[in-house]
């Protein structure tokens, strides 16, 4: 009952019609998943504020943070949201949010089918509370830098799909790669805020060195 007060169903129109980027952060507030999202990343951040000051420890775990998240984004894209029910595990990875992302490859700029729901975000949010209430201050910072991930994730994987103009040679590394993962082979080009996992585990290889999947919308990027 709660999580359908916070997920109100749609239709929430369409990424492509955003075309700007204040349009972007305006469009991107206003959808309820989002929202749920914003909030459990400040609540993480509030708990660590009340954890005690920053540490240089903290420092330490926030860079490996960010050197994990490329593999982490990429092991859960590849096994979870395209897990097929087949085995034990993929099953259960479909069940939990392979199905939600198939629908959204079938329609990519749907608002609908786009971002994390508030069940998966509230569910990972009281996972990590644990340790960042219960455990030393550092690992408060570990679950706040994985919600700030988390939101980059969100957040990255919505602007990729507006039309919004890359202007930047990084941005436009991202989108032109998760264009090709929907457009040329969804078992490629697995990165969304960062294209490191896809190049040390192979997965970013030249367009035409990867064919068509059946399952791709269209032509390639």
């Amino acid at each position: 009952m709660v999580f359908a007060r916070l997920d109100r169903p749609g239709p929430h129109g369409s990424a492509a019609e955003v075309r700007t980027l204040p349009a972007a952060v305006r469009r991107f507030l206003r959808h309820p998943r989002p929202r749920v999202l914003v909030g459990c990343v400040g609540l993480l951040g509030a708990v660590r504020m009340a954890r005690g000051p920053w540490r240089r420890r903290d420092l330490g775990v926030a860079v490996a943070a960010a050197v994990a998240q490329p593999f982490v984004e990429w092991g859960v894209h590849r096994l979870v949201l395209h897990a097929r029910p087949g085995t034990r595990l993929g099953a259960l990875g479909y069940q939990v949010a392979g199905y939600g992302h198939e629908q959204h490859h079938r329609d990519p700029e749907d608002l609908d089918t786009m971002f994390l729901r508030p069940r998966e975000v509230i569910s990972g949010t009281a996972v990590l509370a644990v340790p960042a209430l219960l455990a030393p201050p550092w690992a408060a910072t570990g679950a706040l830098c994985a919600g700030l991930g988390v939101l980059a994730y969100d957040w990255t994987h919505f602007l990729i799909h507006s039309r919004v103009a890359p202007r930047s040679a990084y941005y436009r590394r991202l989108w032109r790669g998760h264009r090709l993962h929907h457009y040329r082979n969804e078992r490629f080009w697995l990165g969304v805020t960062s294209p490191l996992g896809d190049m040390v585990l192979r997965t970013s290889p030249p367009r035409d060195a990867v064919p068509l999947s059946p399952t791709a919308r269209g032509a390639a990027a």
